[in-house]
């Protein structure tokens, strides 16, 4: 099997000896390079493409360490061969010699002054510092002070040193650190390989599984969550996977096991309204409690009824399962609205929501519902356009034996009594006809309903909240909606933005997304590019979250790397309404030239050769500079490079 290893090398010419080993070997690499903060970035970018394993050196390795969290890194380690080697070259042109390197390399190198014959100073980088060139100059000009005229160490203080006046030998790693370390990253990718395979296969057993699981980790973090652990608590593991168990399930003392490590079997834990016969059991690793791992099933078989109900109920849409916790996005344009409509969930008075279709308007019900007193009674949702005016009457209101022909014997209770103590939802109010509004109008004024058939009166109580995507004034004005019914639905009133109005919420969105259909695909997808995202917040979204949300599931389906990439992206989005490719709009170019030029496009010209010719404008006023380019441009580096690559 081959595995995907990518090489990071400090300076040039490792990255040749790298080359050349690959030839001699038949070996595949891909090889990058790159310095410290530059070698973490160009790793950062490889890591994106779904490479299993890296290879580096020195500090650079340490430093992708620090930003590479998902891939194993692998040092090419230096032997005291090489040291030694190095030193000897060195001491040809002075006699006082400092070595510099990464902490712990510099340990235990004293020793060699009195076997070469020399008199060494030690540098000892940190990879917590900061500011690496400062620190290693100012101590550079410390040793220049007492007389040594020379380094030996990595690429980053030799060449400091050179910079300084000194003389500087870098210390090279031979062809069989070379190979060794590319031994060693194809063991690396071997195990990982073996890993995840074992992680997937687990986990099929654990989706499997007739018990419900849990599990948390030593902080108390739950890490697992079975789809029949979902089917008995009615919560999404999406949901309460990375949350703390004691913000979940409180009742089930998971912290207690995990700080004293005692088992408890066939323990009977009441969590909410349900009742469950556990076994919880620590795992335990050299003394130390790593995990604690929850199995259950229902106590009786009327509880498992119970449950059922409540599915179907759930179902029915008689229950709000989302709160302001999952309304996903911190943006100027969204932040005011959550937290005008949690005031709003606090006052018992009608509320119209107002937005674009997919913009979430259910959602904010739900959560206005799950925040206010009524949260424990039934949550009613339903849309007023799925049904012709005769048969609306009767879902509303409910009707009697013998109302009309097809009624049922024993009669309905209409949506308005099955939400009764709790909170009716219509969305779409705006597409009710004129006759059932008028009597929508005296549920509101009067608490009360008749049935159809019946010549008694109902009291209900209830909250409602009403959305639609029209402009209810406009219908007023139009005569198609009633005013005073419009007055009185319109008592509080949250209009939600559109996608278009908070782009800076896509990347939040997406990770959500990707985190709620992972448990549908059957490969890890870790996320997405960054170029990825912009691409994505180019575009301007007319069908909304909706609209996004579907576009990232299609994206999880088809993909096969770990990361979702731009060309995957494009392919997909070229199916919408209104894409076009990433080209930004005249206005970031006109802002991009000089004052003194402007851009001379003639007739029938292509947008591809329209970006051909500004990308040129822009890289000859900045002279040649891709960075500052790119910067002008309002696009990443990245997507500079592959359209000039184009």
């Amino acid at each position: 099997m081959s595995y995907s290893i990518g090489c990071i090398a400090p300076y040039q010419e490792l990255g040749d000896l790298f080359s050349q080993v690959c030839q001699e070997s038949g070996k595949k690499l891909t090889i990058r390079i790159g310095d410290l903060e530059e070698g973490a970035r160009q790793a950062a970018a490889l890591e994106e493409q779904g490479f299993d394993v890296l290879i580096s050196r020195g500090g650079t390795a340490i430093a992708i360490k620090e930003k590479i969290t998902d891939i194993p890194v692998v040092e090419v380690q230096i032997s005291g061969f090489d040291v030694i080697r190095t030193l000897h070259q060195a001491k040809q042109t002075a006699t006082r010699i400092a070595i510099a390197g990464f902490e712990p390399f510099t340990y235990g190198l004293e020793g060699l002054g009195d076997i070469l014959g020399l008199n060494l100073g030690m540098i000892t980088l940190k990879k917590e510092w900061h500011d690496q060139h400062q620190i290693i100059e100012e101590k550079l000009r410390v040793l220049q002070r007492q007389g040594y005229t020379c380094v030996v160490g990595d690429h980053i203080s030799v060449k400091i040193a050179q910079e300084s006046g000194m003389a500087g030998f870098l210390i090279k790693s031979g062809k069989e650190a070379v190979m060794q370390a590319i031994f060693e990253a194809e063991r690396v990718a071997q195990v990982r390989h073996q890993e995840m395979e074992k992680a997937k296969r687990m986990k099929s057993l654990i989706d499997l599984a007739y018990e419900g699981i849990i599990s948390i980790d030593r902080d108390g973090i739950i890490d697992t969550f079975n789809p029949k652990a979902e089917e008995i608590f009615g919560l999404k593991a999406y949901k309460v996977i990375g949350r703390p168990i004691q913000q979940i399930f409180p009742s089930m003392n998971l912290l207690e096991t995990l700080h004293s490590g005692i088992q408890r079997r066939e323990a009977v834990v009441k969590v909410g309204e349900i009742s469950i016969l556990a076994n919880i059991i620590p795992i335990t690793i050299n003394d130390e409690v790593v995990q604690v791992v929850v199995t259950f099933q229902k106590v009786s078989q009327i509880q498992r009824l119970e449950q059922r109900i409540r599915e179907e109920l759930l179902l029915k849409g008689y229950t709000a399962e989302n709160s302001f916790e999952d309304i996903v996005g911190q943006s100027a344009a969204i932040t005011p609205v959550k937290e005008e409509a949690r005031d709003y969930a606090q006052i018992d008075l009608p509320i119209l929501i107002s937005g674009e279709t997919g913009t979430g308007k259910e959602l904010f019900a739900q959560a206005i519902h799950n925040a206010s007193p009524r949260r424990n009674r039934p949550f009613v949702a339903f849309n007023c356009a799925t049904l012709p005016e005769n048969l609306l009457e009767s879902e509303l209101f409910g009707y009697v034996e013998g109302a009309f022909t097809g009624a049922r014997k024993q009669g309905r209770a209409g949506l308005f009594e099955q939400a009764h103590g709790g909170t009716i939802f219509l969305d779409e109010i705006g597409e009710i006809p004129k006759g059932i509004q008028a009597k929508l109008l005296r549920v509101l004024q009067e608490k009360k309903i008749r049935k159809l058939g019946d010549d008694r009166i109902t009291p209900v109580d209830v909250r409602i909240i009403v959305a639609t995507n029209q402009n209810l004034s406009q219908s007023v004005d139009d005569k198609i909606f009633r005013e005073d019914l419009y007055y009185r639905i319109n008592v509080l009133n949250i209009h939600l933005p559109p996608l278009r109005d908070r782009r800076e919420d896509i990347p939040l969105l997406v990770n959500f997304f990707i985190q709620k259909y992972s448990q549908k695909v059957n490969h890890i997808v870790k996320g997405i590019s960054q170029e990825g995202i912009e691409m994505l917040k180019h575009y301007s979204w007319p069908g909304n979250i909706r609209q996004l949300e579907n576009v990232v599931e299609r994206l999880m389906v088809r993909t096969r790397e770990r990361y979702i990439l731009p060309g995957l992206i494009q392919d997909v989005m070229q199916s919408l309404r209104g894409y076009l490719p990433e080209i930004p709009s005249a206005p970031v170019f006109q802002a991009g030239f000089s004052q003194n030029r402007t851009l001379s496009i003639p007739p029938q010209t292509s947008l591809k050769e329209i970006e051909k010719m500004i990308l040129q404008q822009v890289l000859e006023e900045e002279a040649g500079n891709k960075l500052a380019a790119a910067a002008r441009l309002h696009i990443g580096r990245t997507t500079l490079w592959r359209k000039l690559k184009d």
